[in-house]
């Protein structure tokens, strides 16, 4: 798992690394490679494709009709139900299931010529597929000769060709619709076809047997019914007439409308007669308040228009005129006065005579009206419950006319389903319809040649290419400083490869060990190009890409070279992986405490400073480990500290962890005046140099220079290179 992950690691850092351009550039460094190598295994994926056994698919299409006409199913004998959508659904699925079951299969297999047929298009399959796909079947061959007897073989390979056929066939329906599609797949296009072909032959008769089958149960189970609905028939029909005659019926329908007509009369009679009452009550109530008063009397227009009535008054009236125009002549003594005054007497008592006779009349009226009433009530209620009566045997007359009726109408639709089934019988017709029959497969479905070779050439050309992307970023490496042009940062020394040390030396410690070598020479250039670019007290941070390129070393003897002009301080930075007591052997000093301790406040600074012993620098180790600075300070705080330092020290030296893996450098570089970058001839990789430098543009830090090392000055090499004015120059070497 850490292997795995160190490898997306590394991968991630080269994207990273790496832009468009490099991409572009090493694509036409190796065209020409990354052409032909995929268009070889390009080619080589075409002929093993065309080795590997063609695979044939066939294909056929039917439609199973939901409805056929004349066709009687029993469940629609027995449930009336048409089939719905979900029912037309199940349908489907059932006869999916059929064509896959083995009764299918075995329809095929019935037929002995039929399977010598598929026997003889099986040993046309190449030999490849025969020996590893069906080596059992042509064992199992029906009629093969047998080498020793020469007699032919009898085993019945009936097994074997149904899971043959059960392994290549598939059936499966179209969404939402009555279609469904077949196939058949085999490595000879011809047996692919014909056993499809007989699979649908197979189905089709399969599903004309079984309507015939159906269909001649149903008939049986029609007939049964057929017999029991005639004897109900018939005893509905007795028991209808059996109902009339003990009823002495024969048409309810006159009756019933004569004794609506009469409920109707007689409920008019009652209420005209109610309101007639209701009438004479009033008039008598009336009379009985008007306590023989005439006028009150004739107030009431029953008696005040009775003719009599209406006479006298007219009688009265014209007397009391002939009154009122004689008194105007004569007195009231007179005889003429006194004979209209006796009249008018008459005239009033027959008056009351006649209103008397009238209100006895309109009381006898009343009598006998309320006994009409009486009687008319008695009358209606008698036509009632006749209408009842007549009502209740009409409705046992209508059940049972209506289950003679239906018990006759289901007599008919059973004979009309039994004169289809025997329609059926005749027909053998199936509702399977095919749409499009099985074909010969001309193209074989599998190996797709074309998809195999642009695979093969796409994917080794994808390989290649990032084979070619990792090799060149692990060799992309710098071999002279002219590498480093494209940077834009000037090389400000060039230090070259110590080879060989005098017995007792150290690399570390050569500038004071072995001060006329050549790499002492290139550390007191670079120490005087540094201070002819940059003033006393300032810091100077050295890093690299990765470890392992000449930083640490480097580090220590700057110092030291410092050290011979002025107050130097080397402050090891590293607080992850501590290398500078390392380098100089001092384990002694390893439990001293040191950078990571000071910042974090857990010790003086007096308690981290150490005095390399033979020189004049101050060291300052990393001190305890830590997993990360930035948890730590904060460049502010980190600038700050250093900017005490000064105070003391003409040079600050930091030794720092190099860019690539951790973020510490990218932190410190903040803080510090100037900053180097180490890079080693054939080690340090120009991809890996330029994501540094772009690290450190990101937090707004700029590369004040490189410091090439351990390049190889020998004269085998190609090139040599001389030291002037801290700066390189080229020439050839002819040596």
């Amino acid at each position: 798992m850490e292997k795995k992950n160190t490898l997306i690691d590394k991968l991630d850092s080269i994207n990273e690394q790496l832009d468009l351009t490099h991409y572009w550039i090493t694509f036409l460094k190796y065209k020409k490679l990354l052409f032909l190598i995929p268009l070889a295994f390009g080619l080589l994926g075409y002929l093993v494709a065309l080795n590997i056994n063609p695979i044939f698919k066939s294909t056929a299409t039917l439609v199973i009709e939901s409805e056929v006409k004349k066709i009687v199913d029993i469940e629609e004998v027995y449930s009336g139900d048409a089939g719905g959508q979900l029912g037309g659904f199940n349908h489907i699925n059932n006869q999916i299931q059929i064509m896959r079951s083995d009764e299918i299969l075995n329809g095929v297999l019935r037929d002995e010529e039929r399977k010598k047929k598929i026997a003889n298009l099986i040993r046309i399959i190449p030999k490849s597929f025969i020996k590893n796909k069906t080596a059992a079947l042509k064992k199992l061959i029906l009629f093969q000769p047998d080498k020793k007897t020469k007699k032919k073989l009898t085993v019945d390979i009936s097994p074997s060709l149904k899971n043959y056929m059960k392994a290549n066939y598939s059936v499966r329906n179209i969404r939402n619709s009555d279609v469904i599609e077949l196939s058949f797949k085999s490595n000879n296009p011809e047996l692919a076809k014909f056993l499809l072909t007989e699979l649908i032959e197979s189905y089709l008769r399969y599903d004309v047997d079984t309507k015939v089958k159906i269909t001649a149960h149903a008939n049986k189970q029609i007939n049964i019914r057929l017999s029991e609905l005639l004897v109900n028939m018939e005893a509905a029909e007795k028991e209808l007439l059996k109902y009339k005659k003990k009823n002495k019926l024969t048409d309810i329908g006159n009756i019933k409308t004569l004794k609506t007509d009469q409920i109707k009369s007689v409920s008019k009679r009652i209420i005209d007669a109610n309101r007639e009452l209701q009438k004479k009550e009033n008039d008598l109530t009336a009379i009985k308040l008007a306590e023989g008063n005439i006028e009150e009397l004739l107030a009431i227009a029953d008696l005040r228009n009775k003719k009599e009535v209406d006479a006298i008054r007219t009688n009265i009236s014209s007397t009391e005129n002939n009154i009122e125009a004689l008194q105007i002549v004569y007195k009231d003594e007179h005889p003429k006065l006194k004979k209209m005054f006796k009249t008018k007497e008459n005239l009033d008592n027959r008056l009351k005579e006649i209103l008397q006779e009238n209100i006895t009349a309109s009381a006898f009226e009343l009598s006998n009206l309320k006994s009409f009433i009486v009687s008319s009530e008695e009358e209606l209620n008698l036509a009632k419950n006749d209408l009842q009566e007549l009502e209740e045997k009409d409705a046992e007359i209508r059940k049972y006319e209506r289950e003679v009726e239906i018990t006759s109408k289901i007599y008919e639709t059973f004979l009309q389903r039994m004169k289809e089934t025997n329609e059926v019988k005749e027909l053998q017709s199936s509702n399977v319809k095919i749409i499009q029959a099985a074909l010969l497969p001309a193209i074989p479905i599998s190996p797709n040649i074309k998809r195999i070779t642009y695979m093969m050439y796409f994917i080794s050309l994808l390989i290649l290419f990032g084979l070619l992307i990792y090799f060149e970023f692990n060799r992309n490496t710098v071999v002279e400083p002219s590498n480093l042009d494209k940077l834009d940062i000037p090389v400000l020394a060039t230090l070259p490869s110590v080879t060989k040390l005098d017995k007792g030396y150290h690399l570390s410690q050569i500038f004071l060990e072995d001060v006329n070598s050549e790499f002492s020479e290139s550390i007191r250039t670079l120490r005087t190009l540094l201070v002819a670019k940059y003033k006393k007290n300032k810091s100077i941070l050295l890093t690299s890409t990765y470890s392992g390129e000449g930083k640490t070393t480097i580090a220590l003897n700057i110092a030291l070279a410092f050290s011979k002009i002025g107050k130097v301080l080397l402050i090891e930075t590293d607080i992850r992986r501590p290398s500078v007591l390392n380098e100089m052997n001092q384990s002694d000093l390893k439990t001293k405490a040191g950078f990571s301790d000071l910042i974090q406040g857990d010790t003086n600074f007096s308690d981290t400073i150490i005095e390399l012993p033979g020189s004049n620098i101050k060291l300052m180790t990393s001190g305890a480990r830590r997993s990360d600075l930035t948890d730590l300070t904060t460049p502010s705080k980190l600038k700050e500290f250093l900017d005490s330092l000064k105070q003391h020290y003409d040079y600050i030296i930091l030794d720092t962890p190099p860019i690539q893996p951790v973020s510490d450098t990218l932190f410190i570089s903040q803080a510090t005046d100037h900053n180097l970058i180490i890079a080693r001839s054939r080690v340090t990789k120009f991809a890996g140099i330029k994501s540094a430098v772009k690290k450190l543009k990101n937090v707004n830090v700029s590369v004040d220079g490189l410091v090439f090392n351990d390049l190889d000055t020998s004269n085998a090499s190609y090139y040599g290179y001389y030291q002037y004015g801290g700066y390189y120059r080229k020439y050839k070497s002819y040596s």
